[in-house]
């Protein structure tokens, strides 16, 4: 049990970048190991009360039967002779003299051999309870460990949950964008889907354009997608944009090494910029800003990089 403890809590390396699943799945197993660990810890701490139990039971035997045959041989030793002549004087036949004396040598035995029965039997037990203590030593080791390392996962997954609450920071120091245009009091104007997409065949709003063109300019070129037809949200109203986290289009993979940094810094340019570009809201690897929120987990996550936002950036603007 020990050694599939030990297998069940193998770190992960050092250069890997686990995600909230795989620190969850690693968490659910390591509890699972500490359980069994506590469980083998149990069974030796019980064993080793049995083995106390018994080496006590069996002393208190070995002492009983030992008085014993010392009073009997204290008896033989005083009164034997008499005892003896007395049990061959009543003897009828020779047969029953031989017999008498027999009988009398033999309790004598039978007592020596149960006190040498105790004995071994106590020797035995003696080294089973040495050999056990290093069992019971190994089983509260390996329940230490296995504590340890729990303990240190949901460390791991407590951090991961406050970096993804904080979101992503550092927009590795892309050029602050052009405002949009506002009205003369600060409002935005009102605005419908007039501008040709550059990304598809449908429309996006002077102001969406807008921000599609001072995110690039900004140095963030990878393929986006803006305009969709039917469902729900901005893109059918030409007011989001999705820009992928690699260069080459929407991958059905988590993004992750320099893709996941390229979104990272774009999801924090528009945070930084938000009020600039008028940004309505950000999704972002399975998270979610506006200006009103700060940064928290995408309820609408579903378990595929395309609903979970963890291949491309979402922007939505008003």
């Amino acid at each position: 049990m020990c050694v599939a403890v030990l297998l069940a809590l193998t770190p992960t390396p050092a250069n890997a970048d686990p995600d909230e699943e795989t620190l969850e799945s690693d968490l659910s197993d390591a509890i699972e190991a500490v359980a069994d660990a506590e469980d083998e810890v149990e069974a030796a701490e019980n064993r080793a009360d049995e083995l106390a139990e018994q080496i006590e039971d069996t002393e208190a035997t070995l002492e009983e039967l030992s008085s014993d045959l010392n009073e009997y041989a204290v008896y033989l030793h005083t009164e034997g002779d008499l005892r003896t002549t007395a049990a061959l004087l009543s003897a009828e036949t020779p047969d029953r003299m031989v017999d008498s004396l027999t009988f009398t040598g033999y309790l004598a035995d039978e007592r020596a051999a149960l006190v040498a029965e105790a004995s071994t039997l106590l020797a035995e037990l003696r080294a089973q309870e040495a050999a056990h203590a290093d069992e019971l030593a190994e089983a509260e080791a390996a329940l230490e460990k296995a504590e340890e390392a729990a303990d240190d996962l949901e460390d791991q997954l407590e951090e991961l949950r406050a970096e993804q609450a904080a979101g992503p920071s550092g927009d590795g120091g892309a050029a602050a964008p052009d405002p949009v245009p506002r009205n003369s009091d600060g409002s935005l104007p009102s605005e419908s889907c007039t501008e040709s997409d550059p990304t598809t065949d449908g429309c996006l709003t002077p102001r969406t354009l807008h921000v599609y063109h001072e995110t690039r300019e900004a140095g963030f070129t990878n393929y986006v997608s803006c305009y969709r037809s039917g469902g729900s949200g901005e893109h059918p109203k030409g007011r989001a944009c999705d820009f992928s986290a690699n260069a080459s289009g929407f991958q059905n993979y988590d993004a992750t090494g320099a893709d996941k940094d390229y979104g990272d810094r774009l999801a924090a340019w528009y945070v930084n910029n938000a009020d600039a570009l008028a940004v309505q809201y950000v999704i972002w690897y399975r998270q979610f800003w506006s200006p009103s929120s700060g940064w928290r987990s995408y309820s609408g996550a579903n378990g595929t990089p395309a609903a979970d936002h963890t291949n491309h950036v979402h922007v939505s603007i008003r």
